[in-house]
């Protein structure tokens, strides 16, 4: 079932000079991605430059799940980029199960996003509004962003903690009021959704041994009686001098120091420095 979400009318606001980084903000299934997608599209069909600045680390579609993700989009807009320009490995595919360094991805992608001049920037969030911690969160990515438009998608008036934030802040925002109606996705599906996107990402793999002597680590809620006993299946990002992330990778075995791990084929074109290693399991 399509459903129209904004008109025109609000379409006229997007395209204003002076609104250049847009934040989209709403619980879950309320169609924050599928609008994204549409704006992007009309901005791309007039040649403006988009940049789309994925944080939905649960249901992500611009880098696999469990990442912070940045794209500067060519020409078309899909339902998946498995490759970003720039992503931050959160170990996570919810917010509230990493804070820490679901907060800290944010703020390293603003930095990034800091050096895009003239273009479009549309950031996705996910649909974690309801509790104490969840209201904290919204707000501290508006202030990281800092956005010219906040677009508050709502069924009822669940999003009025972000209305009291901005209301007298210079921010604009938005509010777009969503259909009872409006598609709403099973556990089962956003399970089988975080499965795909694995499976797609993993689709061709390479090896890679690592000896764990020679690399920083860093360890995302993980039991390191796991680790040390039986990592095999662990998702884990592969980093660079930098320790920045360039490719997510699963351990295959552990032989005393060394770890062997799949990854992407053709995803290593640096020296692997270091390793962030998550207490998720994949099995693909």
């Amino acid at each position: 079932m399509k459903i129209k979400i904004i008109g025109n009318r609000h379409f006229e606001i997007l395209f204003q000079k002076k609104i250049n980084k847009i934040l989209l903000i709403g619980n879950v299934d309320t169609g924050k991605t599928t609008l994204l997608k549409e704006i992007a599209r009309k901005f791309i069909f007039y040649s403006i430059p988009v940049t789309i600045i994925d944080c939905d680390v649960g249901q992500s579609f611009i880098g696999p799940p469990t990442t912070i993700s940045l794209i500067k989009l060519k020409k078309n807009v899909y339902n998946f980029f498995p490759f970003p320009d720039r992503f931050y490995f959160t170990g996570a595919i919810s917010p509230s199960s990493n804070i820490i360094g679901f907060l800290t991805g944010i703020e390293k992608i603003e930095e990034v996003c800091k050096k895009e001049k003239n273009e479009k920037i549309l950031i996705d969030t996910t649909g974690y509004i309801k509790d104490k911690i969840a209201r904290e969160i919204k707000i501290h990515k508006i202030e990281v962003f800092s956005p010219d438009l906040v677009l508050l998608l709502e069924k009822k008036d669940e999003l009025f903690f972000v209305r009291n934030f901005l209301r007298y802040s210079k921010i604009k925002f938005l509010t777009i009021k969503i259909p009872e109606n409006f598609p709403v996705k099973t556990i089962t599906e956003r399970e089988e959704n975080r499965s795909e996107k694995f499976r797609r990402y993993f689709r061709i793999t390479d090896k890679i041994k690592i000896n764990i002597n020679n690399i920083s680590i860093k360890k995302i809620n993980l039991d390191e009686e796991i680790y040390l006993n039986n990592p095999d299946g662990l998702l884990l990002s592969l980093r660079d001098r930098n320790l920045n992330d360039r490719v997510l990778g699963v351990i295959s075995k552990k032989e005393r120091d060394f770890l062997e791990v799949f990854y992407p084929k053709g995803k290593i074109d640096f020296e692997v420095k270091g390793i962030a290693i998550s207490n998720i399991k994949i099995d693909f």
